[in-house]
This record gives structure tokens, sequence and C-alpha cells, in this order.
């Protein structure tokens, strides 16, 4: 899939979205930014490539903010939560540790309150009213299952914090103030590596329970087109609570890679890829991170994994296999949401809605 592709993709969710806003005060200058994008992806141009994806990345974040600070009034409390509920309400059931706690979301970026017995989960306002992200509960819940197994993914959390710190130890040491400054900094990012093993944790969760529906849906949701995305300053690392998104990005498509899951894994990162291209950016971790890491990383999230017993998604399950059969395979139904969405982007939402309609008796509303 070319960066073109995507880029058109891109923009005609943020076009869907638009609309479904319209109602919000100078929202029209948003849907010309959209139309003006799809416009000259259509001249077929390379040479505007560059620009239309500047321009995508600042009409993302504008809609984000939209959607964040004014929508959560306007769609709370509708006939649409039945979407989050059930899949929240079956991601509770596929764990013994979980199976009596009840469905429980409000408006908000995605994320999680992981309270034993209460869990409290946030959702995008548009993103509840479609399939395509619902994946994304996955991520979370492996935060919930983190709290529900605290005491002994700490340990290994631990461990593991104990081998980025002699990573990161130097052959010889000074006694000099230099030093200090040294130690000053490994110890913090020793400690960041706290809050980062518990990301990769859960994104592992999400793809164990998802396959290819997770990694889609978590690729296209944190990637904002631009430069931070592939590095950021030291000193928001230090203390940041998320990883470097694309790192994240490298290390879940090896993971997919590993699992059988190789057509996604490469669009995927292909995509990821041309971005950078266009960017002109490279990915630097400035020390938080080195290749050396990675096999104790990926065993430290072996033993986090079977620690918490997650439910595997089937093979039958990552292709989209008897989406159609009762009960509801939920995997299944989200894995060929976006076999749909790849094969016919443009005829999605009219698919999609005959889906909504039958599974959850939801009619959308008009494009």
């Amino acid at each position: 899939m070319t960066i073109r592709e995507t880029l058109n993709r891109k923009n005609q969710d943020l076009k869907n979205d638009l609309q479904k806003i319209a109602e919000l005060a100078r929202i029209g200058r948003l849907l010309a930014m959209s139309q003006e994008n799809l416009n000259l992806l259509a001249t077929g141009q390379e040479s505007l490539i560059a620009d239309v994806l500047s321009e995508t990345s600042t009409l993302l974040q504008l809609v984000r903010i939209y959607k964040s600070r004014y929508l959560r009034g306007i769609y709370r409390a509708t006939k649409w939560d039945r979407i989050c509920l059930r899949t929240i309400n079956w991601l509770h059931t596929q764990h013994h540790e979980t199976n009596a706690y009840p469905a429980v979301f409000a408006d908000d970026d995605v994320s999680i309150i992981p309270t034993k017995g209460i869990p409290f989960y946030f959702f995008p306002c548009l993103e509840q009213q479609g399939l395509r992200f619902q994946p994304l509960f996955f991520h979370e819940f492996g935060h919930l299952l983190y709290k529900c197994h605290e005491q002994e993914l700490d340990s290994l959390v631990g461990d593991f914090q104990q081998i980025v710190e002699s990573e990161l130890l130097p052959a010889s040491q000074r006694n000099d103030q230099y030093a200090q400054e040294q130690a000053r900094v490994r110890q913090s990012v020793v400690e960041t590596w706290y809050k980062w093993i518990q990301e990769f944790f859960c994104d592992a969760v999400g793809l164990t329970i998802g396959g290819p529906c997770f990694l889609n849906a978590f690729s296209e949701y944190i990637n904002k087109f631009q430069s931070s995305d592939y590095s950021r300053q030291p000193s928001d690392l230090h203390g940041s609570t998320h990883p470097i998104s694309f790192l994240r990005m490298q290390l879940l498509v090896e993971r997919a890679q590993d699992n059988g899951f190789v057509a996604d894994a490469g669009r995927v990162m292909e995509q990821w890829n041309q971005t950078a291209s266009l960017l002109g950016v490279t990915h630097d971790h400035h020390g938080f991170y080195t290749p050396s890491l990675k096999s104790a990383m990926k065993a430290t999230l072996r033993d986090m994994l079977v620690e918490v017993s997650a439910r595997q998604c089937t093979g039958k399950e990552a292709a989209g296999f008897d989406w159609q059969a009762q009960p509801l395979n939920l995997v299944a139904v989200l894995n060929q949401v976006w076999l749909k969405y790849f094969e016919d982007p443009a005829r999605f939402h009219e698919w999609e809605s005959s889906l909504l309609e039958q599974i959850y008796d939801l009619r959308t509303q008009t494009q």
C-alpha cells in the first residue's frame, strides 16, 4: 500500500468524521481542507504528496481537538454505547479474574483507570460509532490484567530494569561531577522503563487477543504523521509514560511477523517507513533503547504474557473466518472489518452500516 493510498484513506476518514460534526461552528473550513487534500491526491502528481502529508497531519490534530473538547457533550449517552459496552463485556468474560466486572466507559482519548472490580474505560466519541478501532480496548484491557497480576509482573519488570541499568553502565567509571550526572541520567532512564515496559506489554496483549485487527487499529490511531512519532527530545523522554511511537510499531510489527501476520505487518511497516521518508526524519532513542535490549525485553514480555494468560487469537479468527457464526466471535468480526476496509475503503462505510444494523441493531447516521 503506497503513501498516496494511505493519505487518501486518512483524508476520507477525516472527511467522514467532519461530516458527523458539521453542526459545530467553523467546521466548513476543515471540511474544505479534507476535500482539497483528496483533490490534490486525485491529480496523481507525486510532487504534491509531501504537502498533502503536512496538511493531513494538521487536519488530524484539529479534528482530534474538536472531538476531545466539544463532542463529548453532544454525543454522550446514546444507543451507540452498546458497541463499546459489548466489546468491554466480551473482554471481561474472556478472563476468569475479570468475568464479573461490569462494562463502564466514558468519552475521552483511549485509556483506562484499571481499578479492580470496576475498571473505567475511555474512548473517543466518534470512534464509538464504528468497529474499526474497537480493538484498541484490547490494549487497555492489558492494563487491567497488569493490575490483577501487579505483584508478579512488577517483579518481572524489576528484573528487566536491572538489565537496562547494566546495559547503560560504562566499561569504566569515574568519580567526578560528570560521572554523578551520568548516574542520575541512567537512573532516570531505568525509572522511565517501568512505564515503558508496561506499554509494550499492553501492546503485546492487544496483538495476542486481536491479531491483525489490533495491529491495524493501533497503527492507524497513533500515527500522527509528525516527526515526534519517530523521535522526541531527551527532556521529553525522561519520565515519559509512553515510548516513541515508531519504536512501539517496530517491535509490534516484529511480534506480528513472528505470529504469522506477515502481510499486515509488512503493510504497516511500509506505511511508517514511507512517512518517515517524506518527513525526512530518522528515529533516535537518545540512549533509552538499544538493540542489545531486544532479546531481554522479548523474554520479559513472553513471561508477562504467560503470567496473565490472555486469550489468544486463532489463525481462523485472524483471517476473519466464520465471522457471521453464532454466537458472535468478536475477534473474527473485527478482523473481517479491517479486511473489508482495506479491500474497498470508499464503500466500507456502507458495508459497516449494514453490519452494525445486523449485529447491534443500529442504524448509522446519514453520511
